[in-house]
């Protein structure tokens, strides 16, 4: 390891850590706080804003009478907006995979969004459509949502060996799914180009992300980044990620990566693969780790759920600065936007994902609907 990196390491460490111990040492009292909703916390969050102020179009969601149709292994979804529940062969790790599909609002419409879920994934749905709103919020865009159900503590990525989840052994080939496997499906059923694609994430799925759209540049054309964790390799964080997922999943966190230290720590680093980065237009938000308007608890669970959403974005901010400085060191097509107040928590995300909606994405991916 150069001495240069070594320093941008520890650099970065200090900062996540001081800016979280800073943040929640200058916190207000946690009594008109409410739950975190953090990547899968059990309380339901605040209700966030459900779509942009205005909806163009006067309403019409399927004027070429395409949404009606449904993709080989689909049914229709119960949170409406004409999303699908789908179940995608995958080979690279031998099981079917649920995906959550919204089809593009208008037909021959072949951009598609990847949105990833947190560290929490459950197994039945991706958050995106329950504890936010994102099939509202692009209702009437002409792009596809492409919402990868389950994958739990994974980062989206290929695992060294399988997880054993609950007693059953399980291959975690998450990379391979996303960018070789699940594009041959949406391009057959849906009509997404496998070369024009976003993708955006929380948390652990923000970081996931950012990786994704490095190692991939000829699939995903621009990124979205809220609240993520964008230095795994700084002073600490090899502890807390291998605790968080310990915690999540009773499994062994080491299958993912190996042991903290080893190299593929650092290829699934946002921050030491920044150069991959440069070209990218990329959308980057993360919170103050101030309670703000979502956070009201109204329990002692939902109390204890704000702490760790406040300790949890302190992380990321910190993270996300010495992300920012790494990338300002050159050229870069980055835009940063750090919220005043806000902890880690869906009403938040669902705020960014419709800000990064009308500042990046329906540009970047010429998703607008044409009538």
């Amino acid at each position: 390891m150069s001495h240069s990196t070594l320093r941008r390491r520890i650099a970065a460490g200090l900062t996540a850590m001081a800016t979280a111990a800073g943040l929640v040492a200058g916190t207000p009292a946690l009594a008109n706080a409410q739950s975190a909703g953090s990547a899968g916390s059990a309380e339901p969050p605040a209700a966030p804003a459900a779509a942009p102020a205005a909806m163009p179009f006067g309403g019409n969601e399927d004027p070429d009478n395409q949404r009606g149709i449904l993709g080989a292994g689909c049914v229709y979804d119960p949170v409406q907006s004409w999303v699908q529940l789908c179940e995608v062969w995958s080979p690279a790790m031998n099981r079917h995979i649920k995906v959550q599909v919204q089809p593009a609002r208008q037909a021959g419409g072949n951009a598609g969004l990847y949105l990833l879920d947190g560290l929490r994934a459950r197994d039945d749905w991706n958050a995106w459509t329950h504890d936010a709103q994102a099939q509202r919020i692009f209702l009437m865009d002409n792009i596809t949502l492409v919402m990868p159900v389950g994958g739990q503590v994974s980062f989206y990525s290929d695992w060294e060996r399988p997880i054993n989840l609950g007693g059953n052994l399980l291959e975690y080939k998450y990379e391979t799914f996303l960018t070789e496997e699940l594009p041959v499906y949406l391009q057959r059923e849906f009509g997404v180009s496998p070369n024009n694609n976003a993708v955006a994430g929380l948390s652990m799925g923000g970081s996931a992300a950012a990786m994704l759209a490095a190692n991939h540049p000829d699939q995903f054309k621009q990124v979205s980044v809220f609240s993520g964790y964008m230095n795994p390799t700084a002073p600490g964080m090899y502890s807390m990620i291998p605790l968080a997922m310990f915690d999540q999943c009773k499994c062994d966190p080491f299958a993912m990566w190996g042991l903290p230290g080893s190299p593929a720590w650092g290829a699934h680093d946002p921050l030491l693969n920044a150069d991959k980065l440069r070209d990218v237009p990329m959308y980057v938000t993360a919170g103050s780790a101030i309670p703000g308007e979502y956070d009201q608890p109204s329990s002692l669970q939902a109390v204890f759920n704000t702490f760790n959403g406040i300790i949890l974005e302190g992380l990321s901010r910190g993270s996300t600065l010495a992300f920012q400085n790494t990338m300002n060191a050159a050229p870069n097509n980055a835009t940063f936007n750090y919220r005043t107040t806000g902890i880690h928590g869906w009403g938040y995300w669902n705020d960014d994902l419709i800000a990064a909606r009308s500042e990046q994405i329906l540009d970047v991916m010429n998703a607008y609907s044409t009538y």
